[in-house]
């Protein structure tokens, strides 16, 4: 696809993210759950550390998931199932731009207003409760970038394999709500997962949801070694191309379910 195909889509996109800020903005609100977190599990910590966290620790961590939240967060699944429940995709099909690209660009065209809306509350937490811990260190300046990338990447094709599902199924948002009560639990969302049983941690740090999510925030507080953030950084991207074969997978099956009935 032509440069300017991506930048028209784009301009689209951050368009729209700027006509309904004030939405974007409730949905931030409504994803201020680590900063809720944060509130208890720092004042567990106010006297002795929790495991190997520090009321400070504590503090970064949280603040970090709140802001890689931001970051890392799509809403594909939701346009797909309904393109493809009332026909809409049709329509898109006709446009010289493949389906998937234009939800890719206009997502990522979201990203620079999410943060702008989200770094001010951010911010006013650190200042309120303390600047916390953040690794500046060389190694976690040269990772963060692709980590942020392959974790948002995770989470935008993970849903487009679920909004897939809505060429055989009535609604796709309802299996990824199932979906997203997993990512809660296994991500490092609600507690960071060195908090977690040592046999839990050793599989949870295998997924696709700490993946996407928990390794980025761990990597971003200096909670891993160097080995360890190589490693979840290789782990990541595996799981990124695992998630694009089976996107590719579904949406070719699906798109003759599609045509099949005539949409």
């Amino acid at each position: 696809m032509k440069p300017r195909k991506w930048l028209a889509i784009f301009r689209l996109g951050l368009a729209e993210a700027i006509a309904y800020r004030t939405a974007l903005f409730v949905w931030i609100l409504a994803s201020c759950f680590p900063l809720v977190a944060l509130a208890l599990w720092a004042g567990m910590a106010a006297k002795s550390p929790v495991g190997d966290y520090t009321q400070a620790d504590f503090v970064g961590y949280f603040v970090t998931a709140f802001l890689v939240r931001q970051l890392t967060s799509s809403w594909v699944v939701w346009d797909l199932d309904r393109q493809i429940r009332t026909g809409e995709l049709s329509t898109l099909m006709l446009r010289p731009v493949h389906p998937l690209v234009h939800h890719l660009v206009a997502n990522i065209a979201a990203l620079p207003v999410r943060l702008l809306l989200a770094l001010p509350l951010g911010l006013a937490v650190l200042l309120f409760v303390g600047a916390g811990t953040l690794d500046t260190s060389l190694v976690t300046l040269t990772m963060i970038v692709p980590a942020l990338v392959g974790g948002w990447l995770i989470v935008f094709i993970s849903q487009v394999i679920i909004g897939c599902l809505a060429f055989w199924v009535t609604s796709a948002t309802g299996i990824y709500d199932f979906w997203l009560g997993f990512f809660v639990v296994l991500s490092g969302y609600v507690v960071p997962i060195s908090l977690m049983p040592e046999g839990v941690v050793a599989v949870v740090d295998l997924l696709p949801f700490h993946a996407s999510f928990g390794f980025i925030v761990e990597l971003a507080t200096g909670k891993l070694a160097t080995g360890e953030a190589w490693r979840g950084l290789g782990v990541q991207w595996v799981w990124v191309g695992l998630h694009a074969l089976m996107a590719r997978l579904c949406w070719r099956r699906g798109l003759r379910v599609y045509g099949a009935v005539g949409a």
